[in-house]
């Protein structure tokens, strides 16, 4: 008959004790208790208010913070650090003048001081609070008190550790209740289970798990290809009944889904490519010819008399260019448009003038005789290979349609740049009315003069203003 050993019973363990903890009705017994328990020459030793209470340090015995004096030295450390390093990147690794300044250490080497010494002060700051205050500390023991729970309300409470060396449980007992506490409870060990019950542990497997599916539906699309249609949310954006571009159809004759454009139609910016008021001419009335030859329009430079066209040539034996007479290249006949297409108005007027004043003038004059502050500049200058600017009362300008003045001024013409930027097409406009006015005048007569002007004028009949003579 085999023996068989008894089983021990299983002892109840007592739980552990952290040390003794008084609770008092305010502040004042809260002091007058920490001043006694220091007295002792307890330092382990802690209080927990509502609200600050002046003085609980001193009470307490609470020695001043380490952390000032650990923050300057690592500030102190961040500033060498820096200037150290600054001082060795320019002025010993890698020397790099910049505006002549010395290598080394400089006032412009200030600002990246600075920054190392906040930065090092502040991560320093951060992390010996942490260290300093024994944290993280994710439980208290004094937390299984039910009554500490008012310590954020109305009590407060004056707690004595278990690991102070002067500690003893009689003592620290018989010294708290001395101070006449209202509660007086010994703190102990927590013996609630510390492992999480089943069910959560599973409940929370199974979020971790849930948590992934999409991550892992994401990584599959991305990764991988499929020949099913995508997920539709709304069908009837994908599968509404529609043509593409390219399909064939049975709608039309035809047999093409693209519709033709109707005839006249004007892509989106292109209006100013098909209307005389931009171009100065009607592109309608062109041949395909015409078309073809409109880009070809070649500047012919004018020469002071204004009688026939010049090239600028170079000698052979010298680097000057000099005017020699040849014959220009006849620029295509266009269709160009010979009546204004704004109103000749006095505001019309006033623009041009204005425009033309601002600039024409400093090339063609201000009567438009071609001498001006330009012209007269390189004149003068005398290096002979200026070509005068053109006058608007030679009878080549003068017989030119407005459409070929507005196209001028437009596309620019030998020396002459585009204007086209500068101005709008009403200014252009404006301009060759005005331009128009000055030609008129030169020529002007008494018929051209209103009949409520012609008593003011003297007996010789002098040249005409623009302004007071009709223009249509």
């Amino acid at each position: 008959m085999s023996e068989q050993k008894p089983r021990k019973s299983a002892e109840k363990k007592m739980p552990k004790a952290f040390g003794w903890m008084a609770e008092y009705q305010d502040e004042h017994s809260l002091l007058a208790a920490a001043r006694k328990v220091r007295d002792s020459g307890y330092t382990k030793t802690d209080a927990f208010t509502p609200f600050p209470v002046h003085g609980i340090d001193e009470a307490l015995g609470i020695k001043p913070t380490v952390l000032p004096f650990i923050v300057l030295c690592a500030g102190f450390t961040g500033l060498g650090i820096a200037l150290l390093m600054q001082w060795w990147m320019n002025g010993v690794d890698y020397k790099y003048i910049i505006s002549g300044k010395p290598f080394g250490i400089t006032p412009a080497s200030i600002p990246v001081a600075f920054e190392l010494t906040v930065l090092f002060s502040a991560f320093t700051t951060f992390f010996a609070m942490i260290a300093l205050n024994k944290l993280p500390k994710f439980s208290n023991p004094i937390f299984t008190n039910p009554r500490f729970d008012r310590a954020t309300n109305d009590r407060f409470f004056l707690y004595v550790e278990a690991t102070d060396k002067y500690y003893n449980r009689d003592s620290v007992k018989e010294l708290l209740g001395g101070t006449h506490p209202d509660s007086l409870d010994e703190v102990l060990e927590d013996t609630t289970p510390s492992t999480l019950p089943r069910p959560i542990l599973l409940a929370l497997l199974l979020i971790v798990v849930t948590g992934l599916i999409p991550a892992m539906i994401i990584l599959n699309m991305r990764a991988g290809y499929s020949t099913a249609p995508r997920f539709h949310v709304f069908f009837d954006m994908d599968f509404q009944p529609k043509k593409k571009a390219q399909q064939p159809t049975t709608i039309f004759a035809d047999g093409r889904i693209m519709r033709p454009q109707v005839k006249g139609t004007i892509a989106r910016g292109q209006l100013e490519e098909q209307d005389a008021f931009y171009l100065g001419y009607d592109p309608s009335k062109m041949t395909m010819l015409e078309k073809s030859n409109s880009v070809m329009l070649v500047s012919a430079q004018t020469p002071s008399d204004g009688n026939a066209p010049v090239a600028v040539t170079k000698t052979p034996d010298a680097n000057q260019t000099t005017p020699a007479p040849t014959v220009a290249t006849e620029a295509p006949k266009l269709p160009w448009i010979d009546k204004l297409p704004i109103e000749a108005n006095e505001e019309s007027m006033k623009l041009g003038k204005l425009k033309f004043e601002t600039y024409c003038s400093a090339c063609h004059g201000y009567a438009g005789n071609g001498d001006g502050l330009v012209h007269k500049r390189a004149d003068s200058l005398a290096q002979g290979y200026w070509l005068p600017p053109t006058s608007m009362h030679i009878d080549r300008v003068r017989i030119q349609p407005v459409g070929q003045i507005f196209n001028t001024i437009t596309k620019g013409q030998g020396k002459m740049a585009s204007y086209a930027t500068s101005l709008s097409p009403k200014e252009r406009w404006s301009i060759v009315l005005y331009v128009r006015a000055l030609q008129r005048s030169r020529d002007a007569n008494i018929e051209d003069v209103p009949a409520e002007f012609i008593s003011t004028l003297d007996e010789e009949p002098k040249s005409a203003s623009p302004k007071t003579v009709s223009t249509k």
